[in-house]
C-alpha cells in the first residue's frame, strides 16, 4: 500500500509503537497522531531493532510500548540505543503495564544497564487526556535534546573552521615578508629611479593591503568570479599583462566566494614567491568554462615563463588549503607541478555559481577592481 502522507510528515520524527496484542497498536495510533505527532507502529523486536538503527531514517521521538511487548530482548535493544546516546540525550520510552507495580521485564533490563533510565510507567487503561499530555512532554523534551545536539554540533563546525582561519592567518603573516620581498625587488629591477621605486612599490603596498580587507570581508563583497581573481591576484603581478583571465561572467554564492578568495590567494602568493610572478616574463592564466555535461564550473590556474617547478618535499597549510578545495563533495581539484609550470583545476558545483548573462570576461590587462 502506497503511502498517502505528505512528505512532511513521512520525514518527521517518528514515535515508534511496539504493541502486539488486538488493536493496541492501531488505538495508541489514533491517540498518538491525534496529538500532532507521528506514529510508526513495528510487529517485532526484530523491526524495532532495526529501526532504531536505521541511519537513513529520522531519528524516533520515542518509543511506546505495551506491556506484552515489553519483554527482556526488547528492554536489551532499548539499552543499547540508549548507551550509544550521550546522556543528557537519551531515547524517551513509555511503558504501558498492566499493573503498575509489576512492571515487565523490559523495565528490569533497562534499571540494570542504565543508570537512571528515563522511561516511563503507565498504568492501564490510561485517561486519553492523560496520554496526550504524557506523549506531548516527552515529545517536548525530545526535540530539544535535537536543537541541544544540532547547537553543539554546528559550535563544533565553526571551532573547526576558526581553527582553520587562525592556521591560515600566521600562515599568511609568514608569507608577507617574502611576498614583500618579491615584490620590492621586481618593481627596484624596472624602476628608474628613487622616487619612481617609492610611487610604484607605494601603490602595489596599497593593493596588496586591499586584497587582505577584501580576503577578511570576503562574503560581503561582490562575489563575482572576475572580481575575485582580478582583486587577489593583481596585487602580485608587476606587470598587469603577466596575468590573462577568460570566462563566462559568473556570480559565487557567499560560502563559495570565500574559500575559492582562500585559494586564489593562497594560489596568487605562491606565484610571487616562487612561480611565475616572480620573474618579469612570467605569465598567468586563469579561465573557467562551464561544463554542460555535469552543469559544473571549470576552474583552472595555469603557470608558464617561471623558475622551475618542484613538488614541495612536505605538505604544509597552503598545499593543503589549494588541494582541499571542494574536496568533501567527491571533485577534488587536480593540482600538478608541470615542468612548465604549477597547474591547479577544480570544479564548482552547480548549486555554487549562476550565470549572469553578460558578456565573458577576457583580457589581459589584471588591474584590480577599485573599492
Amino acid at each position: 500500500m502506497a503511502d498517502s502522507k505528505p512528505q512532511a510528515a513521512r520525514n518527521a520524527h517518528p514515535v515508534l509503537v511496539l504493541a502486539p496484542l488486538g488493536g493496541d497498536a492501531n488505538a495508541l495510533a489514533e491517540c498518538i497522531e491525534s496529538s500532532g505527532l507521528q506514529a510508526c507502529c513495528l510487529s517485532s523486536a526484530t523491526q524495532l531493532a532495526k529501526r532504531l538503527a536505521a541511519p537513513d531514517e529520522p531519528e524516533a521521538l520515542m518509543v511506546v510500548l505495551t506491556h506484552e511487548a515489553a519483554d527482556a530482548d526488547v528492554g536489551r535493544i532499548l539499552a543499547d540505543t540508549m548507551n550509544a546516546e550521550p546522556e543528557w540525550s537519551r531515547l524517551p520510552i513509555l511503558i504501558l503495564a498492566s499493573v503498575a507495580n509489576r512492571p515487565p521485564p523490559a523495565c528490569a533490563v533497562l534499571d540494570r544497564e542504565i543508570e537512571s533510565a528515563s522511561y516511563v510507567l503507565l498504568e492501564r487503561p490510561a485517561p486519553p487526556a492523560v496520554m496526550v499530555r504524557l506523549l506531548g512532554t516527552l515529545a517536548g523534551t525530545r526535540k530539544r535534546q535535537f536543537q541541544t545536539r544540532d547547537l553543539l554540533r554546528r559550535l563544533e563546525e565553526e571551532e573547526k573552521r576558526t581553527t582553520f582561519l587562525l592556521g591560515e592567518l600566521r600562515h599568511r603573516v609568514r608569507n608577507s615578508l617574502a611576498v614583500l620581498r618579491s615584490l620590492f625587488k621586481m618593481t627596484a629591477r624596472t624602476s628608474q629611479s628613487v622616487e619612481e621605486l617609492s610611487v610604484t612599490f607605494g601603490e602595489r603596498l596599497r593593493t596588496l593591503s586591499d586584497a587582505h580587507i577584501r580576503l577578511a570581508n570576503e562574503a560581503g563583497g561582490e562575489n563575482t568570479l572576475a572580481t575575485l581573481v582580478k582583486d587577489h591576484v593583481a596585487p602580485y603581478a608587476p606587470d598587469p599583462g603577466q596575468v590573462t583571465i577568460d570566462g563566462p561572467a559568473v556570480r559565487l554564492t557567499e560560502s563559495v566566494a570565500f574559500d575559492l578568495a582562500l585559494v586564489i590567494h593562497e594560489l596568487a602568493t605562491n606565484a610571487a614567491k616562487y612561480g611565475a610572478l616572480s620573474v618579469p616574463d612570467g605569465l598567468v592564466e586563469v579561465r573557467w568554462l562551464l561544463d554542460n555535461d555535469s552543469a559544473t564550473l571549470d576552474l583552472s590556474w595555469r603557470e608558464s615563463g617561471g623558475p622551475p617547478v618542484q613538488a614541495p618535499t612536505r605538505r604544509g597549510l597552503g598545499t593543503t588549503l589549494i588541494s582541499g578545495f571542494f574536496a568533501s563533495e567527491g571533485s577534488a581539484p587536480e593540482l600538478s607541478y608541470d615542468p612548465d609550470g604549477l597547474a591547479w583545476l577544480a570544479k564548482l558545483p552547480k548549486d555554487c555559481f549562476a550565470l549572469t548573462g553578460d558578456a565573458n570576461i577576457r583580457g589581459q590587462d589584471c588591474q584590480p577592481y577599485q573599492s
